[in-house]
């Protein structure tokens, strides 16, 4: 990012200010260069709102080394390029560096002004090709992904409203959790439902209202995890996102597909969690209330990965706690359908889990002018309280 007189942001950090100042003088004419007197100051400095294209850290500093801080750095800024300024060349500590912080440029002290010029020249070039390369990927991924997610809420509704409901507690228990490629988990959630569209509709309908399904049928919906893997593993820099789905079946104790002898933490994260709020929301629609489907899963001995019950226990107090009534016509675009809506003689309009759209909103009124109307008030997840169903950010 450049400043205003087009010159390219960079952060140095160091815990001696008379040689941040020298740096200063040395380098205003070809960056814009701003300083931080040691590791804390440095991190409270990339929170600023305008990021930095480079930071350039030493390495030996009391407390935080300069190891140390840009992986916190990475982390904090992960798009900026780092660079480590070091006045001993131990092979350890160089690779450390280099494994932790992803550092681009390594620099030996002292270091000419020709040099470092130089360096930061690279590593400004380096930091603009990543970013350029992830903003074309991410416009392609959003658009293959939001293509796939179109073609589910057409194809089937309730199987889309069904990812949205899966996907929204597992934002709200992934809000408790710090977890690295967050975007990728709730995208596999999000997508894990695709593989409804290969169902015969007398599947589907069992399927959706909970219904007990014959062995025929349920191995038909056993095998929905694999098509939707089968769809997504082409798309590139969704691998982690088809790794969840192809784990989803698999029990924390080992039990289910794949037959690979994972167990416990060695199961993917994401599969592990997309295994757990898949059957949560499975009981919920067979009917059990959130306490009986929290019992249920806790019953379920070494099947679910026991923090992620504990995790998902107080989001769906959470979740609760955001949950109101509403009459029809003071229903807005961005809340989430809670429960069914249905006409007044409990005939099904709407399942739960669609986010409410001009569309929809313009649908139920048509149903409302009907004799049978509409059964109000409608129970709704306000905005506010809990994440859309968007398709997630892309790490």
């Amino acid at each position: 990012m450049t400043n205003s007189a087009g010159l390219p942001r960079i952060l140095f950090v160091d815990d001696e200010p008379n040689i941040l100042d020298a740096l200063r003088r040395q380098l205003r004419r070809e960056f814009a260069v701003e300083t931080a007197v040691g590791a804390a100051k440095g991190l409270f400095a990339l929170g600023q709102a305008e990021p930095f294209e480079v930071i350039v850290s030493d390495f030996m500093m009391p407390g935080i080394n300069g190891a140390e801080f840009l992986a916190a750095a990475r982390k904090a800024a992960p798009t900026t390029t780092r660079m480590l300024l070091t006045g001993h060349a131990d092979l350890a500590d160089a690779a450390r560096t280099i494994n932790e912080g992803q550092v681009f440029r390594m620099l030996l002290k002292p270091v000419d002004q020709e040099t470092m010029v130089a360096a930061l020249g690279d590593c400004v070039a380096q930091h603009r090709l990543l970013v350029s390369e992830r903003e074309l990927l991410e416009q392609t991924l959003h658009g293959s992904v939001k293509a796939l997610t179109d073609v589910l809420s057409l194809a089937s509704p309730a199987a889309f409203g069904r990812a949205s409901r899966m996907r929204r507690v597992a934002s709200a228990v992934l809000d408790q959790l710090e977890v690295e490629d967050r975007w990728a988990i709730e995208l596999a959630v999000q997508m894990s439902q695709l593989g409804v569209v290969t169902l015969p509709p007398i599947v589907a309908e069992k399927l959706d209202a909970g219904a007990a399904l014959g062995p025929a049928e349920q191995a038909m919906v056993d095998r929905v995890p694999e098509v939707a893997e089968q769809l997504i593993s082409p798309i590139p820099r969704l691998a982690p996102v088809a790794e969840a789905i192809h784990y989803s079946r698999k029990g924390f104790d080992g039990s289910g597909p794949p037959d690979d002898g994972a167990t416990g933490a060695r199961i993917p994260f994401g599969g592990r969690l997309l295994r757990l709020v898949r059957d949560y929301d499975t009981l919920l629609t067979q009917g059990a209330s959130p306490d009986v489907a929290l019992a249920t899963l806790r019953s379920a001995d070494r099947v679910y990965d026991p923090d992620l019950v504990d995790a998902l226990s107080t989001s769906a107090a959470a979740l609760a706690s955001s949950v109101q009534g509403v009459m029809l016509a003071d229903l807005r675009s961005g809340m989430v359908l809670a429960a069914p809506v249905t006409s007044r003689s409990n005939v099904l309009l709407v399942n739960p889990g669609q986010e409410v759209t001009v569309g929809l909103i313009t649908r139920l009124r048509n149903f409302a002018a009907l004799e049978d109307g509409v059964a109000e008030p409608l129970m709704v997840l306000d905005p506010a309280g809990v994440s859309a169903a968007a398709v997630p950010a892309i790490g």
